[in-house]
C-alpha cells in the first residue's frame, strides 16, 4: 500500500522538543521525507502496525496529532505540485 504520513508535534515544552525527532528518525526508518513534517512511500500492512506502535510510544497523545492516509497503490494517487516539484521515489532504480 502506498501511505502519506503527516505530523504535528507540539513544541511548545522541552518534551516536545526531544519527541520531534525521534518521531522524524522513527518515519525516516519506513518512509520517505517529502517535506518537513510530510512523509510517504510504499510500506507493507506489517511495517505500517511497527510503525504506528513504535510511534505511539514515542508521542503525547494530548498533544501531538499523527494523520496517515492510506491508497491501496500509488496509481491511486493524483498528485499535484505547485512550485518545485519533488518525487520521494525518484531516485529508486
Amino acid at each position: 500500500m502506498y501511505v502519506i504520513l503527516v505530523y504535528d508535534i507540539s513544541t511548545e515544552k522541552k518534551e516536545g522538543k526531544k519527541r520531534l525527532p525521534k518521531v522524524m528518525k522513527k518515519c525516516r526508518e519506513y518512509l520517505h521525507h517529502t517535506q518537513k513534517s510530510v512523509f510517504e512511500g510504499e510500506i507493507t500492512e506489517a511495517n505500517l502496525m511497527a510503525l504506528r506502535t513504535e510511534i505511539e510510544k514515542i508521542i503525547n497523545k494530548k498533544e501531538d496529532y499523527i494523520v496517515i492516509y492510506r491508497m491501496d497503490n500509488k496509481n491511486n494517487l493524483k498528485r499535484e505540485n505547485i512550485g518545485v516539484d519533488f518525487d520521494p521515489t525518484s531516485n529508486i532504480l
